[in-house]
This record gives structure tokens, C-alpha cells and sequence, in this order.
């Protein structure tokens, strides 16, 4: 295999991401399914450790995708531990990060969509007209609820905007 290295297979989610794309092209697989398939197998190498922060889970899981694209990336990640070691193998560290993603989903903002402002409001305020500054301002908002929840409130967000807002006019 072009990833093997004493046992190690380095970067086979690169490599594997390529490998996979290719296969379903020649089925011909719709573009969404390709594109699914292969961001799951990009993403499925965790490097997670129990120091994560809960907002470094609550940034994997804005990498990766709320809701089944997560339910599915630790489906794969279990198929290829079992491939790997063996079929009675576990990844702990793999079950340990599922189940605090899970907690983390139900309650946690982890989508603009899901933030307490959105483009509108920004642009109101701002007096934006509706364009890319407004996604990169929701972008940056968003970065700064999954380091601290509590900044998900309209006031604080549209203050952060305006500071975001003013840095890049500087």
C-alpha cells in the first residue's frame, strides 16, 4: 500500500479519500454520495485525546457535521478499527469522543444557523449590504460561541460583529 510504514498506514485517509472518490466516480454514484463518502473517510483518522476541551469537540463537530454525517463518521471509525485489529477490537478513545459528542449535540450551537443573530440582523445593524463580509462575520461569530456558549445572545453577538466589522475596515 503507498501509505505503509512499519505497520502504519500514514495518511491512508488521504490516500484512501482519493482511492474511494475514484471508486464511486466509476459507479457512478450521484455527486452528494461522492462527496459524503469521502469526507467521512478524510475525517475518520481521530487524533482525540481526553485533554480535548469541549470546545475542541464542539470544533470537530463543525468539521465533520452535526446529526448522521457524526452518527456515520464513528460507524466507519469502528468498521476500521475491526479491519485493523480485529473484529472484537474497541477503540476507547473513539467511544469516549462519541459519547461526549453526543451530550454536545443536544444542547451546543454548532451551526450559524443555530446562532442567536443571523445575516439579516447583521446587516441591519451594520448597515451591510448582503455579501460575503456578512458569511465571514457570521463565520467569526460562530468560531467565537464554540469557544464560549454564553456568547450566544444578540447583544453580545452583535457587539463582537461590530468589532469583527471594524478590524477589517481598519
Amino acid at each position: 500500500a503507498p501509505t505503509a510504514s512499519g505497520g502504519h498506514f500514514i495518511g491512508h485517509e488521504v490516500a484512501g479519500a482519493q482511492l474511494v472518490e475514484h471508486r464511486l466516480e466509476a459507479l457512478a454514484l450521484s455527486r452528494a454520495d461522492i462527496e459524503r463518502a469521502t469526507h467521512l473517510v478524510r475525517h475518520h483518522m481521530i487524533l482525540y485525546g481526553p485533554e480535548w476541551t469541549d470546545a475542541a469537540v464542539r470544533r470537530f463537530i463543525g468539521r465533520v457535521g452535526p446529526g448522521q454525517p457524526m452518527a456515520d463518521l464513528f460507524t466507519l471509525r469502528r468498521a476500521d478499527t475491526a479491519a485493523s485489529a480485529g473484529p472484537g477490537a474497541r477503540d476507547a478513545a473513539a467511544a469516549e469522543l462519541e459519547a461526549r459528542v453526543a451530550a454536545l449535540q443536544g444542547s451546543a450551537v454548532l451551526t450559524v444557523g443555530e446562532l442567536a443573530v443571523n445575516g439579516s440582523d447583521l446587516m441591519g445593524e451594520l448597515n451591510l449590504a448582503p455579501g460575503p463580509e456578512v458569511g465571514r462575520l457570521l463565520d467569526v461569530l460562530l468560531q467565537a460561541v464554540l469557544d464560549d456558549p454564553s456568547r450566544n445572545e444578540p447583544g453580545a453577538l452583535l457587539t463582537l460583529a461590530r468589532e469583527a466589522a471594524t478590524e477589517t475596515n481598519a
